[in-house]
C-alpha cells in the first residue's frame, strides 16, 4: 500500500526547465566566458543532478579551473534566487488541485536538486507549501541524483518501507533515483524526456503530467 507520493519539482510541479537553461546562459555571461546561449536541447539531459554537474556540462571549459567554477556558481546561485527568475514560469496547469487530492490519501514530499533557500521560495510563490509534509532539498544530502539519497532520507523520515513510496520525475536521473531506493517511479513527460526517452529507462509508469500522478498511484494501492 503506498503511504508516501514524493515529487521532483522543477518539470513535474512546474514548467520551469528551459527557464533554468536561460539562467545558465546568464550565468555563463555573467562569468564572461561564454558569449552564446546555452541551450535548452544539449543540457536537459543533466537536469536533476547538483548544479554544479549542471554548470560543468553547460560550461565545460569552467570545469578545468576551480576559481572560474567558483565565481560561476556564485553568480548562479545569485540569478536564481531572484524574484525575477521565479516568475519566468508557472505551475503545471491543474497541479494545485491535484496535490489537494492527494493530500487527502498520502504523505507528500518534494525531493529536488535545488538548494533549500531556493524550493522554499519557490514552493511559497507558487501556493504549495502547505500541500508538503517534507521537503529535502539538495543541500540536505551529500549525493545529488541519481543517487537515491534524497529518496532515502524521506523513508527514514516517515519510517516506511521503499515498496511504500512513488517518487515522480521528469529525468532519466530521477527515475533511477528512485530504482535505486526501491520505491516505484512514476516518469511525466512536462520536463526532461519525451515518451521515448522515458520507455528506455522502464519507470513504473509514464503519465502525461502531474494531474495525472493520483490515478496511478490509486492503482498501485
Amino acid at each position: 500500500m503506498i503511504k508516501l507520493v514524493m515529487f521532483d519539482f522543477d518539470g513535474v510541479l512546474v514548467d520551469s526547465n528551459r527557464a533554468w537553461a536561460e539562467i545558465y546562459s546568464k550565468t555563463a555571461e555573467a562569468t564572461g566566458i561564454r558569449k552564446r546561449c546555452v541551450k535548452y536541447e544539449d543540457i536537459k539531459a543533466h537536469y536533476g543532478k547538483p548544479y554544479g554537474e549542471v554548470i560543468k556540462a553547460a560550461c565545460p571549459e569552467a570545469a578545468e579551473d576551480d576559481s572560474v567554477m567558483e565565481n560561476m556558481y556564485s553568480n548562479f546561485v545569485d540569478l536564481s534566487s531572484s524574484e525575477e527568475f521565479a516568475s519566468s514560469f508557472d505551475a503545471i496547469k491543474g497541479v494545485r488541485n491535484s496535490l489537494r487530492e492527494l493530500k487527502k490519501k498520502f504523505k507528500l514530499a518534494v525531493g529536488t536538486g535545488n538548494s533549500k533557500r531556493v524550493i522554499n521560495m519557490f514552493l511559497s510563490r507558487f501556493g504549495m507549501t502547505k500541500y508538503f509534509d517534507l521537503v529535502v532539498a539538495g543541500d540536505d544530502v551529500e549525493n545529488g541524483k541519481p543517487n537515491p539519497d534524497m529518496l532515502l532520507k524521506a523513508l527514514d523520515h516517515f519510517k516506511i518501507k521503499p515498496k511504500e513510496a512513488v517518487y515522480v520525475g521528469d529525468a532519466k536521473s530521477d527515475v533511477i533515483a528512485a530504482k535505486r531506493a526501491g520505491m516505484r517511479s512514476v516518469a511525466v513527460l512536462t520536463g526532461a524526456m519525451s515518451r521515448l526517452d522515458a520507455e528506455k529507462i522502464d519507470p513504473d509508469y509514464i503519465v502525461e503530467d502531474a494531474t495525472k500522478v493520483e490515478e496511478v498511484v490509486s492503482c498501485m494501492s
